[in-house]
């Protein structure tokens, strides 16, 4: 029943059924006082009743999916954030890594170098000895 049921004449407003070909089986309400001199003219189809509630209710609904959506993407942004703080901290812990493991092949190799240069100087050193012989 719409807000109040009652219309401006005081008389509560009747609920019927339209039987016109415009609105056949439609639904309204209308003052009770219908065609006679006491008649305030209030007339409203049932389908009708509720639709400014209804929009605040669907407006209503949408702010608080948008304000649920708004703190969904805040806590994906901070995640985001927090992934992407992690990537560049991983990226410089494989960068030493990397500069660290580039030092110790560096320290191989010129340990390798080292010991090639030692057996290659004493070789040389054995055949002046053989010759000697």
């Amino acid at each position: 029943m719409p807000p109040g049921g009652i219309c401006a004449c005081g008389e509560l407003i009747v609920y019927l059924t339209s039987h016109t070909n415009d609105n056949p089986g439609r639904h309204f309400w209308r003052c009770r006082n219908f065609k006679t001199p006491r008649d305030c003219g209030f007339f409203l189809w049932d389908d009708e009743v509720g639709l400014g509630s209804a929009r605040q209710g669907g407006i209503d609904a949408l702010k608080t999916e948008l304000e649920d959506s708004k703190k969904k993407l805040e806590e994906l942004k901070t995640k985001f954030e927090d992934t992407n703080r992690k990537l560049e901290e991983s990226k410089n812990k494989i960068s030493k890594l990397q500069r660290k493991l580039d030092c110790e092949m560096m320290n191989k190799n010129l340990a390798f170098s080292t010991i090639v240069v030692v057996v290659l100087a004493w070789l040389t050193n054995r055949e002046d000895e053989v010759l000697l012989i």
